[in-house]
């Protein structure tokens, strides 16, 4: 990768001062706090540290509602048990969570490919509340965010369109920042490494200067590795976050973010040589080529967040986003083979993304008669450029028994340059309404966006222009039952626009996605815990259809999917240091019209399970703490028109750690004990292998 000494001296100066800050740490560990002068509807402030597994609230419904109380599917991953899981990636994150299937192009250190509720979370992932894009034209997903930079990762499920807009309907991933606490001084420092070769040097300090003013720096350096050794990442990450209390009311809250990366594109396996060649050999062996393969990824993101108190519960809150991304690739990629031989060819790609985007929120509390109403009515917008230029070329196959590397490609037989700009623009307002033990909420959201650019390439080109506008919605009511048990009905809907034109060279309208969904959750009175059973029926219309009229072919949208399901999930804190996270999945899908119908969707497994327990020691082994999981991902299709399947497959992972009296933690965990080989996802001429046994280990100091 291409680093500039500028970015490597920033990082190791920001490493530098975390260990320096130390001696600050020792001035003061009692500080009253201010960040609680602005609390948050509905109890703990969800963006903040959380102390444990079981999380009470969820930055994504932007109420602070209870999850208890929330119409809908949510499930969070704290801190603790990332942590604890070993995890490393988004995807490694929500591995445990009811309704997502991971892995989807295998050990892929450029993305985290995700599938929720039958569809793939493209553009659908979330920092802070806002959306993080790559493109709007194809299906791809935004750049891998460093995990460690995360406090939680939270998962809300059904449309969503009516908070954040046009979006798939099966929700959202939203990654909520690490942020300066007021609640005092810590440290962090630590390093780590693994069976594969990488590595990690890491730290994250918060101070408080005063009772109005706090700041957090978190970096970390790493190199990480795969089965095959040249499909790797080397990562430089660093973040700032500030907040600052103005007035006893008013609160600004800085964050920046830098990402120095350069993730390798996995090529994945020719289908004709699964069962045929030594899968161990498959998985480890590079189809790609050295000489070739290069890659340079930049992310930078700047964000202002402003809250306001008004009193009264009625609060002003906005959160402002600068993000911008630059990636230069050139990557080997298989199209095809036998059972011995691999044909390739090679994409190189100069891509620049950036985005404005804003969220404008005022929120508070009234009352008609017996009611109680908790409103937001909210403004976001979004203005987005995007360019590419890519070159596809052939490149000379590849022999498995006696691969030659050192190649090159020659003059692209196809090419494109695109240039787009995107603006959004929504207007929205939620009503949860209380009357007595009853719930119900109220939301509408009117979007419109604006589309302009074209696609040049040099077999011609392409009017990207375009215009898109949707009202979208949801209703629901619950139930809320003094002994901790509470039920709902919901209903929403979503939208999502679509690139390209229908076979009469109309502009695509957007698919319009709907769900029905019945759930129950309870908070028990004797341990922490949070446990939850929701059955849905989600559909999608307006899909897309390759139809053929005559001589000609193209595009109608008379297509029409539908998923129904039943996820069941749990966290508790047990008794006598007993920690679960449970989780099991079924799901039924069909494409209920167009060309592919009746059926299945592919990558939609028909059961899926997980559960990790872990033990905390008490007495003379306290500080020691084993856990163990199981993951089980069920058969499933592995393409739209069912011709293969990908066998199911059950994964055991296991984690230890102890901390010493003086805040030093040691910690070891073991991803697919077993070393089970699979494949994890299926592309349009290659497979890809799941990743194999890895051993990591971390050692850590905290004060």
């Amino acid at each position: 990768m291409r680093k500039t000494l500028s970015s490597r001296l920033l990082l190791g100066a920001s490493l530098a001062a975390l260990a320096a800050g130390a001696a600050l740490a020792e001035e003061d560990d009692s500080r009253e706090t201010f960040l609680g002068t602005i609390s948050v509807q509905g109890g703990a402030n969800p963006t903040a540290p959380l102390a444990g597994s079981v999380a009470k609230t969820s930055a994504s419904t932007k109420t602070g509602t209870p999850i208890l109380e929330t119409p809908a599917a949510v499930s969070v991953i704290p801190r603790a048990q990332i942590a604890a899981q070993g995890a490393t990636s988004l995807a490694e994150a929500v591995g445990y969570t009811a309704g997502v299937v991971t892995e989807n192009f295998g050990a892929d250190p450029r993305f985290d490919s995700l599938y929720l509720r039958g569809f793939n979370l493209e553009n659908d992932k979330l920092l802070d509340g806002l959306r993080l894009m790559r493109s709007t034209q194809y299906p791809t997903s935004a750049p891998s965010f460093e995990l460690y930079g995360l406090e939680r990762v939270e998962v809300l499920k059904g449309p969503a369109s009516v908070l954040y807009g046009a979006g798939t309907p099966a929700g959202v991933i939203n990654m909520i920042q690490k942020r300066a606490q007021a609640s005092g001084d810590t440290t962090e420092l630590g390093f780590g490494f693994d069976s594969q070769g990488s590595w990690q040097v890491f730290g994250d300090a918060n101070r408080v200067v005063n009772d109005r003013f706090a700041y957090r720096l978190t970096a970390k350096s790493s190199d990480t590795n795969t089965a095959v050794k040249q499909i790797d990442n080397r990562r430089d990450y660093l973040a700032l976050s500030a907040s600052y209390l103005l007035t006893d009311t008013t609160e600004l809250e800085i964050m920046a973010s830098m990402h120095d990366d350069a993730p390798q594109s996995p090529t994945g396996v020719p289908a004709a040589m699964l069962g045929v060649v030594d899968w161990d050999r498959l998985r480890s062996f590079d189809f790609g080529d050295p000489a070739i393969n290069q890659s340079d990824r930049q992310m930078r993101t700047l964000s202002f967040g402003l809250t306001h108190d008004f009193g009264n519960g009625w609060k002003l809150n906005n959160t402002l986003r600068y993000t911008r991304h630059d990636w230069d690739y050139d990557s080997v990629y298989v199209s095809g083979g036998t059972a011995s031989t691999a044909t390739r060819g090679v994409i190189a790609q100069r891509e620049s993304f950036e985005s404005l985007g804003t969220d404008l929120r005022l929120s508070g509390e009234a009352a008609t008669g017996g009611v109680s109403h908790k409103l937001t009515f909210g403004l976001d917008a979004m203005r987005l450029r995007e360019s590419a230029t890519t070159g596809f070329s052939s490149l000379a196959a590849i022999d498995i028994t006696a691969p030659a590397y050192g190649g090159s490609f020659g003059a692209p037989w196809y090419t494109a340059q695109k240039d787009i700009e995107v603006t959004q623009l929504g207007l929205y307002g939620v009503d949860e309404m209380s009357f007595g033990k009853f719930r119900a909420t109220l939301g509408l959201r009117r979007e419109w966006s604006d589309q302009d650019g074209q696609n040049v390439t040099n077999y011609g080109s392409t009017d990207l222009t375009r215009k898109d506008a949707a009202t979208t919605g949801q209703v629901s009511l619950g139930y809320v039952a003094d002994n901790g048990l509470a039920s709902y009905l919901s209903y929403a809907t979503s939208y999502l626009p679509q690139p390209g034109a229908d076979i009469d060279g109309r502009a695509l309208d957007p698919t319009r996605g709907k769900q029905w969904e019945l759930g129950v959750k309870y908070e028990p009175a004797a341990f922490e815990g949070l446990f939850s059973a929701a059955l849905f029926d989600l559909r999608e219309t307006d899909r897309n259809t390759t139809v053929t009229e005559g001589a000609r072919t193209g595009l109608r949208q008379i297509g029409e999917a539908r998923i129904r399901g039943l996820e069941l999930e749990g966290v508790a804190e047990l008794a006598q240091g007993w920690t679960l996270k449970a989780a099991y999945t079924r799901t039924d899908s069909k494409v209920l019209a167009g060309e592919q119908a009746g059926t299945a969707l592919k990558n939609v497994p028909e059961h899926a399970a997980s559960l990790w327990l872990s033990h905390d020691f008490a007495g003379k082994m306290q500080g020691l703490t084993l856990g163990g999981g199981l993951r089980h991902i069920g058969s499933r299709y592995a393409d739209d028109a069912n011709t293969a399947r990908l066998g199911a497959v059950t994964l055991l992972d296991l984690g230890a750690s102890y901390t010493w009296q003086n805040g030093v933690t040691g910690r070891i965990n073991v991803s697919n004990l077993t070393d089970k080989a699979y494949v994890a996802g299926v592309g349009s001429f290659a497979s890809y292998p799941g990743d194999e046994r890895t051993v990591s280990a971390s050692l850590g100091v905290t004060w």
